[in-house]
């Protein structure tokens, strides 16, 4: 079972901040090279950036890219907007809600989806008496970004046994509060992601899988640029796509490559990193389910408009 005690998780992600203070560049590029410079997630769905680099695929494409450590999703997307970055990693409902304001930032690569082996999920304590779903009406429900996948699955639920968002009261918690702030009672119900999802089925959360369907297919992580410069670099681009794609084959061929990045680039526990679940990289878009996510989000509140998929994806990017 993997567990951590909670001065052992805050220990955890006071070294995953201090580490997005360190700039991990490619090797300095050649005269004839091109130099991206790209955010990535502090954690998770950013491995195969590392394989293309360790393999030369960025290299043998004219490519010299270099990486540094972003902060939350919304952060990335306005660095590049402000041209200090040319890529960046975000979420769909970032980038999307960008779009709906006008902001002109476009999707140009997948990189994770909301697949299988799941990576989130509503969960509450082993004790818990909550139940079923109903039995969520006056409870809190503590989740990492209330305008967020995770929010939407929560309303969709809701709706789906006669109850509104007036009925609970969400809680937006930072990443590495959701757990915690369950195991002390602060709020009754948790949406942790990624190693916080795992770190609760190792302490015997119970799940709600049913929550999690309607996410099924929708992007989790991607990359995006600004629509300037998507149009004004597509050969640029098309190399980088181009790049990663390759390196998306290779690590969901070989998911000891995965966790040997995890070991390099982390500073997560060697026992989370060996067992936690892996969901395969996908470069394309499944347009149909990022638009029906994009039609309850605008249902909910959290979209002003639904924008047209042309809007927030650009043209060149992987089908």
């Amino acid at each position: 079972m993997f567990q951590l005690s909670s001065w052992r998780l805050a220990a955890i992600v006071l070294l995953i901040v201090l580490s997005a203070l360190t700039m991990f560049a490619a090797s300095p590029a050649s005269a004839q090279e091109k130099t991206i410079r790209l955010l990535r997630a502090p954690v998770g769905a950013f491995q195969p950036l590392y394989i293309a680099i360790e393999r030369g695929y960025f290299r043998e494409r004219g490519l010299a890219v270099e990486i540094a450590i972003g902060g939350g999703p919304d952060q990335n997307i306005a660095q590049a907007m402000a041209g200090q970055v040319e890529i960046v990693m975000t979420g769909s409902v970032p980038l999307v809600a960008a779009v709906a304001n006008g902001v002109p930032v476009v999707a140009v690569l997948g990189a994770e989806a909301h697949e299988e082996p799941a990576t989130t999920g509503l969960m509450v304590k082993a004790d818990s008496p909550i139940q079923t779903l109903a039995d969520l009406k006056g409870k809190r429900i503590g989740l990492p970004g209330i305008a967020s996948p995770q929010g939407l699955a929560i309303l969709l639920a809701l709706d789906g046994v006669g109850l509104t968002q007036k009925d609970v009261a969400l809680v937006n918690l930072p990443f590495d509060a959701v757990v915690e702030s369950a195991e002390r009672g602060q709020v009754d119900a948790t949406f942790p992601i990624g190693f916080f999802y795992t770190l609760a089925k190792g302490q015997g959360f119970r799940e709600f899988p049913s929550v999690v369907r309607p996410l099924e297919g929708t992007p989790a992580v991607l990359y995006a640029a600004t629509r300037r410069w998507a149009e004004e670099n597509p050969d640029t681009l098309k190399a980088f796509n181009e790049a990663m794609l390759r390196a998306y084959a290779d690590a969901n061929t070989d998911q000891a490559l995965v966790r040997q990045v995890d070991r390099q680039q982390t500073r997560l526990p060697a026992n989370f990193i060996d067992t936690r679940p892996i969901v395969p990289f996908e470069g394309a878009f499944k347009r149909n389910a990022w638009h029906e996510m994009n039609v309850g989000l605008a249902r909910f509140g959290f979209l002003p408009r639904v924008p047209a998929s042309a809007e927030y994806i650009w043209a060149g990017a992987p089908q």
